[in-house]
């Protein structure tokens, strides 16, 4: 699992929460004007369990509240308007989140050493 996935798992997480309620594996979506072919496998629900914990873990109300709003799936504009932060404060924290999902799944093993190596520095 490399960071472009976890970001892109991030991205798609609306359409990833409405597979697991229908409990459906692999899905087609029309995201865009395109079709996307979407699969909810172990790496995606390892991804899922990982952010829920962190979520979880966190002690600021309303950044965990904020959280909980990128966790369901909502738009980031519609997210900004209810945050008490700025846009670029959001994204700032957004980014920061992404980036903490990363290395706990490190942590855990789910990204091997290969897939860091791989990782730009720049």
């Amino acid at each position: 699992m490399t960071k472009e996935k976890v970001k892109y798992i991030v991205k798609r997480l609306s359409y990833f929460s409405k597979m697991q309620a229908k409990g459906v594996k692999e899905a087609d979506y029309r995201i865009s004007k395109r079709k996307e072919h979407l699969v909810l496998d172990e790496e995606v629900l390892a991804v899922i369990g990982v952010m829920e914990e962190i979520i979880e873990s966190e002690e600021t109300k309303w950044l965990q509240d904020l959280l909980k709003e990128v966790r369901y799936g909502r738009k980031d504009v519609t997210i900004q308007i209810d945050s008490p932060v700025a846009r670029t404060k959001y994204y700032q924290t957004k980014e920061r989140f992404v980036n903490k999902v990363y290395e706990c799944c490190i942590y855990k093993g789910y990204v091997s050493y290969e897939d860091i190596l791989k990782n730009d520095i720049g």
